[in-house]
């Protein structure tokens, strides 16, 4: 399925990480519950499942009505007509009781609220100085780079030093894969997929992807057999790619 999202995606599968602590940036938030079913948003929105992510989101807002990370990370996958009042909710909390990794991102909100179309290189280019052993600042850093900014070499170089900074988190090969797909490496980019579905067997969405290299390819045969797999693993739409692939195998 499509790399993630953004506006811009990520996140995690179950073993994708060691522990929370270790991937994501700091938050100011005390309720264990809210913070919880943040991680869980998290990891629905890096395989590109918007609806879970943002079900999770809501209630981690409803346990915890000043979790500013949780805003952001709504912010992040809102479509153009609902950002405008999320960013005035979220820059209406207490600037003074964020961490130095929210009061980063709390800039870039306001960047965003002056400009919608206002670049991200700046602030994640902090958030990865501020935070060098975080793997979510390169996450974000890259998802940005490529669906907000459009500046692929940026987030190739973001997602490939995520790659040594967390080897295992899955859904950044899913990125790395597109990006190489993007500039016709497509040794590479069958690598970092089925490097996605190793870390990942149980994601439809690793399984989407694939197909869709194998259908630039031409390889209709193989895309229309990991399409099937897709679909068997619960998304929805890609037996309609999968009949797709099918007909272009009998064009051929």
């Amino acid at each position: 399925m499509k790399t993630l999202l953004f506006s811009l995606a990520l996140l995690l599968c179950s073993n994708s990480f060691t522990t929370a602590q270790n991937f994501f940036l700091p938050v100011s938030s005390t309720s264990k519950t809210a913070k919880a079913t943040y991680y869980k948003a998290a990891e629905f929105a890096s395989n590109i499942h918007p609806k879970e992510a943002d079900e999770q989101l809501d209630k981690a807002l409803q346990e915890d009505p000043n979790f500013f990370m949780a805003y952001v990370l709504k912010i992040f996958y809102a479509n153009k007509d609902k950002k405008p009042d999320l960013l005035t909710k979220a820059l209406a909390l207490d600037a003074g009781k964020l961490n130095k990794a929210e009061k980063i991102l709390r800039q870039q909100l306001v960047n965003w609220q002056a400009d919608p179309k206002a670049k991200t290189s700046e602030t994640m280019s902090a958030l990865v100085a501020a935070y060098p052993k975080t793997p979510q600042a390169y996450e974000w850093a890259s998802l940005h780079a490529v669906y907000t900014d459009r500046d692929s070499a940026a987030a190739l170089a973001y997602a490939q030093k995520l790659a040594t900074v967390n080897p295992s988190f899955a859904a950044n090969y899913n990125t790395m894969g597109y990006m190489y797909m993007g500039m016709k490496q497509m040794d590479q980019a069958k690598a970092a997929f089925e490097k996605y579905i190793a870390l990942a067997s149980k994601e439809p969405n690793a399984y989407d992807s694939m197909a869709e290299f194998y259908m630039n390819a031409k390889d209709y045969a193989r895309s229309a057999e990991y399409y099937d797999k897709a679909a068997e693993l619960g998304l929805a739409d890609a037996k309609a790619r999968a009949d797709k692939a099918r007909e272009m195998m009998k064009q051929k």
